[in-house]
């Protein structure tokens, strides 16, 4: 996968999404994500999908960050050298992670974040170096919008359809 990877970063995102297009994909790509804070380098790897859905109140609770079903859990779970696609559902008044957990991507190896949401603490998310693609920025915690359901699952954030690298699809890729 490595020799696919090194020509993927190498190809223009214009190229990929018409040759996406000539195959029939027409939502290849993630609307409303500009980088944060950094400029817009190229990142390639296998995607590693994170979903969230509108909040329940009883489920999405600063209690829930410590259950096995939570960002933290998720971020325990990520390989070195994926790249994070969020399905924030395009809620922008919740940010989805913050610098404490973008540094813990960090030291996991993660190679960056995209999501159709938004973040919070910028110039600590900037601080940690991960490259990151979101819709802006907001204050309060994702607890006060969205409940965090599962990773490595498909995704659809922002209506490009995202699905995780498996032994079985090791080719999947999230490319920026």
């Amino acid at each position: 996968m490595t020799s696919t990877l090194e020509t993927l970063r190498n190809v223009t995102t214009g190229t990929i999404t018409t040759m996406l297009l000539k195959k029939g994909i027409r939502r290849s790509w993630m609307a409303g994500a500009m980088p944060l804070g950094f400029s817009g380098k190229r990142v390639v790897g296998p995607a590693f999908t994170l979903r969230f859905v509108p909040v329940r109140e009883d489920l999405a609770t600063p209690e829930s960050w410590s259950k096995p079903i939570s960002t933290r859990g998720a971020i325990e779970a990520m390989p070195e050298g994926c790249v994070v696609v969020a399905d924030a559902m395009g809620v922008t008044g919740a940010g989805i992670f913050g610098d404490i957990l973008c540094m813990r991507m960090v030291k996991r190896g993660v190679t960056a974040l995209i999501t159709d949401g938004v973040m919070r603490d910028k110039h600590g998310v900037v601080a940690t170096g991960l490259p990151v693609w979101c819709a802006g920025i907001a204050a309060p915690a994702s607890v006060n919008q969205l409940t965090f359901v599962g990773w490595n699952d498909r995704s659809a954030a922002a209506t490009a359809r995202s699905f995780p690298a498996t032994s079985s699809s090791p080719m999947t890729t999230a490319r920026w």
